[in-house]
């Protein structure tokens, strides 16, 4: 179904701050990137608080890909600070300089929406992976904006002609939880995400929290598989995130890794179908209904595996 011949072209949009596995997976695509196998085009912040994009800028840095644009959610969901976006910006060495720096000055990141315009339409038709694992809010502005200079197409008509298919981490798909769970993703935004996954005019794969949370990261890997620096910002993060040692569900690692290897049978996709967000936050999938969705689920030994490949690719070591 999958056949990949080139580098898969990425646009993530990430809630930098409000959990660490966004900064674990922004570490694993630069890993992916450095391995031919990825290339992230740009990455969208749907946390509106200013201290999100330049996280994102620092851990870019840190990956010598510090040109990377970044666009920033414009009137976006929880604009707290959260616990380990600023604290890490602030570490400095013995002479004072920041431990992280950032390639461009805090305070100057684009909208995201003129950016995702720009991104897309200077993309070959089809050829760009969108990977949501934060809220809906960008796309769902994207959607709504309006021929210009950049693009004579509407936001939804360059979304049709420029993206192959988006994986998003949202939603909550299994029975036993589905009941009482409305998902973090979801019910931030929840206009955004009902909008976006209603009228999305390309396929979704979706990776539910059932996914990560049965996918954990484990605290001996934060502490033993970064020894190749003497600072990382997402182990300084995932240390300030919660008190030390926690293992963490992958949520977001899981989307990255069906984005750029969906062909590994690292995951069982159900589908295709429908899915529906009710106006309670729940997330219905209805495989009997027409629609180019699919949801992506885990067995036992696909957990182990695909834990030990996050590990890895989180972790790796820069390749000069």
């Amino acid at each position: 179904m999958h056949h990949i011949d080139k580098p898969v072209k990425l646009i993530l949009d990430t809630d930098m701050g409000n959990d660490i596995d966004d900064a674990l997976a922004l570490a694993m695509i630069h890993s992916l990137e450095a391995r031919g196998e990825c290339q992230l085009l740009g990455v969208m912040l749907s946390k509106d608080n200013p201290y999100a994009p330049a996280m994102v800028d620092a851990i870019n840095t840190f990956y010598h890909r510090g040109d990377v644009p970044i666009g920033m959610v414009q009137n976006g969901a929880t604009p707290q600070v959260g616990n380990f976006n600023q604290a890490v910006l602030e570490m400095t060495d013995e002479a004072g300089l920041p431990c992280f720096p950032t390639t461009h000055p805090q305070g100057s990141y684009p909208p995201a929406v003129p950016l995702l315009r720009r991104l897309l339409a200077e993309s070959e038709d089809h050829s760009v992976v969108i990977v949501p694992i934060g809220f809906s809010t960008n796309l769902h502005q994207l959607f709504d904006s309006p021929a210009d200079e950049i693009s004579e197409l509407n936001g939804k008509e360059l979304f049709t002609q420029k993206v192959s298919h988006v994986v998003m981490m949202a939603g909550c798909f299994d029975e036993e939880n589905l009941a009482h769970h409305r998902e973090y993703n979801i019910v931030k935004d929840l206009e955004a995400a009902t909008r976006f996954i209603h009228d999305s005019p390309r396929p979704i794969y979706f990776t539910g929290w059932e996914v990560g949370s049965a996918i954990k990261i484990p605290a001996r890997s934060i502490e033993q598989d970064y020894r190749w620096t003497q600072d990382h910002p997402v182990v300084e993060g995932y240390k300030r995130y919660m008190k030390m040692p926690y293992d963490r569900p992958s949520w977001d690692l899981t989307a990255v890794l069906h984005a750029v290897r969906p062909d590994r049978d690292y995951f069982q996709e159900l589908g295709p179908g429908r899915v529906t967000v009710t106006e309670d936050g729940k997330t219905l999938f209805d495989t009997n209904a027409p629609g180019e969705h699919y949801v992506l689920s885990v067995d036992h030994t696909q957990c182990q595996i695909v834990r030990e490949i996050q590990v890895e690719l989180s972790s790796q070591p820069i390749l000069r």
